[in-house]
């Protein structure tokens, strides 16, 4: 009796029809752990198909890790559009972030490159700075909050230089977002109240 053996080397054959959506699922877990994984070679050999195939869907390795950002960022916990405390809906929301970038320490460096001009990005800024205008504030004052917050998880994920969150740096980073955040508030607060006591007084 003879024994059929796949040769070695021959390329497994996909049953799956190929889309955007599993090029993307399949870089996001070459990704996940260390970006420089990610090459066009590596996702074709996940999706165990030639990369001419992949082509047919992303222009290149640039696009598809613009699409692999779409994907994190779209999962991003959504701002309560009933939130009682906008500051308070601006502190889950950062905490939100920090904890979904947990979930892929070997793509901090492409979500800060890709954000400025992510749609996903943008549409959870817009959230963050309409619960501020929700609390009083100008745009322009809003605008300030949001860019400070932004800035102070931004860099404390360069601190971490690729390496995981550990509890301490959680603890630390929530500390230091409530003390900015009450430092903002108190800065703040003085305008809010003259121009109550403009509004008031008619002048």
């Amino acid at each position: 009796m003879f024994t059929i053996r796949r040769m070695a080397g021959r390329p497994r054959v996909r049953r799956e029809p190929l889309d955007e959506s599993a090029v993307v699922a399949a870089a996001l877990k070459i990704a996940r752990k260390r970006v420089s994984d990610l090459t066009m070679r590596a996702v074709s050999g996940e999706l165990q198909v030639s990369v001419g195939a992949l082509y047919k869907h992303v222009a290149g390795r640039d696009e598809l890790l613009g699409l692999v950002v779409e994907e994190i960022l779209g999962q991003a916990p959504p701002m309560a559009p009933d939130a009682s405390d906008g500051w308070l809906a601006l502190r889950a929301q950062v905490l939100g972030i920090q904890a979904l970038m947990d979930r892929y320490p070997g793509l901090d460096d492409a979500v800060m490159a890709h954000s400025p001009k992510s749609p996903k990005a943008n549409e959870v800024r817009r959230e963050g700075m309409a619960a501020l205008q929700q609390e009083g504030l100008a745009v322009d004052e809003a605008h300030k909050v949001y860019r400070a917050v932004t800035w102070l998880w931004l860099g404390s994920r360069v601190a971490l230089d690729g390496r995981p969150r550990r509890q301490a740096d959680i603890d630390t980073f929530a500390e230091s977002l409530d003390i900015l955040i009450s430092g903002l508030k108190r800065h703040l607060q003085p305008k809010r109240n003259v121009a109550k006591r403009v509004v008031k007084t008619g002048g």
